[in-house]
């Protein structure tokens, strides 16, 4: 993600430094950059000459203190580890002066569980980039200064993105607070090899109209990292936590983690989803879909209910990380209310809903005549 935001910043013309504490991590550093880069532009997402500009104005170092030296801005992209991001943040506190804007790139923790290691929290907030996508999650923590909001909007707009300011924090943040109980579905349907990864991604691309289903995600986000995901404090006494790891424990022991290592759910550098014939010939399966669709719309809904941000930011945000015709609020407009609740119910007796959000969610849903 460091090399991500890196590219996505010299690709808008601004000067941008690399450090990582690992020399190796800084040795492969220009080939990661041009192998990430070139993924880019066969999506579409980069044309050749963001590329180049992108990789001319990126300057590698092997000392922080210079790295940051002259810096408006500073991003850590660390381990989704809180000791280890505290540590870094502290450093970062240390040897940056005091107008300098310091933010997290963390996915999962919180601005206002790491704001503790700052002396100055208020120039600290969360930035969190999507891989692939130029969409930003901006959230303060607890002490966060409302004008470096302000300012945060203002240089993801420099980028050519799209900022997502929520008004208040929310684990996962928006997109993956939708995505992560996605993909936690979509692992419990192949438990026991009960679906295939080509029945659910071929019931979620159909009924998206997207290249890529939820399993294929994972492998491109990496298995490893889905797997250290359920191993945090938080998740330890987790309900659903023995059978997610008995699904992942398998492959992470055969280093089969995804794209990175060549083959995940599926065999790359050809998997089967990217070929021309997968959606050709076969029946889709619409109880899979229903159940996918039920836990994607109700997740979202929470976002509302729960005053995170507003419906029509979450429709924005989501069709420009996946390139989806239509939000989750869209689509439930056009499914309504009762098609919803079937759903929910499959969902529900699948064990692929938690019973606190759906009440939640339907509380909502019957107190109001309009879901946004």
């Amino acid at each position: 993600m460091g090399c991500f935001n890196a590219l996505v910043a010299g690709a808008a013309g601004l000067n941008c430094s690399v450090y990582d504490s690992s020399q190796a991590a800084m040795t492969s550093l220009p080939e990661r950059l041009r192998a990430m880069g070139g993924h880019l532009c066969q999506q579409g997402f980069f044309s050749n000459d963001d590329l180049i500009r992108a990789l001319d104005g990126i300057t590698p170092f092997d000392d922080l203190r210079a790295a940051i030296a002259g810096a408006t801005l500073v991003s850590e992209s660390v381990p989704e580890q809180p000791e280890i991001k505290r540590a870094v943040l502290a450093e970062l506190d240390g040897l940056c002066g005091e107008h300098v804007i310091i933010t997290t790139n963390t996915s999962t923790l919180l601005p206002s569980e790491l704001e503790g290691a700052l002396a100055k929290p208020e120039r600290f907030a969360a930035l969190h980039s999507h891989l692939g996508a130029k969409v930003f999650d901006i959230v303060g923590g607890s002490r966060t200064d409302p004008q470096l909001l302000e300012q945060l909007e203002a240089y993801v707009r420099c980028l050519g993105g799209y900022p997502l300011l929520l008004s208040k924090e929310n684990p996962g943040y928006v997109i993956n607070s939708i995505l992560g109980p996605l993909l936690t579905a979509s692992l419990l349907l192949m438990t026991e090899k009960v679906v295939s990864a080509e029945v659910i991604d071929r019931a979620w691309m159909r009924s998206q109209s997207v290249a890529i289903g939820p399993v294929g995600l994972m492998d491109l986000f990496g298995l490893d990292v889905i797997f250290d995901s359920w191993q945090r404090p938080g998740r330890l006494n987790h309900p659903l936590r023995p059978r997610i790891l008995a699904q992942l424990a398998p492959l992470i022991e055969s280093n089969a983690l995804g794209i990175k290592s060549g083959q995940g759910f599926y065999n790359y550098p050809d998997p089967s989803y990217a070929q021309a014939d997968f959606l050709v010939g076969t029946t889709n399966d619409k109880t899979i879909e229903s159940c996918l669709i039920a836990v994607f719309l109700t997740h979202a809904l929470a976002l509302e209910v729960n005053g995170v941000t507003e419906a029509w930011k979450v429709d924005e945000a989501w069709t420009l990380s996946f390139g989806s015709s239509e939000g989750p609020f869209a689509q439930l407009q056009a499914l309504g209310i009762p098609a919803l609740k079937k759903y929910q119910d499959e969902a529900l007796r699948r064990g692929l809903l938690d019973g606190d959000v759906l009440s939640l969610v339907s509380e909502h849903l019957t107190n109001t005549a309009s879901p946004n």
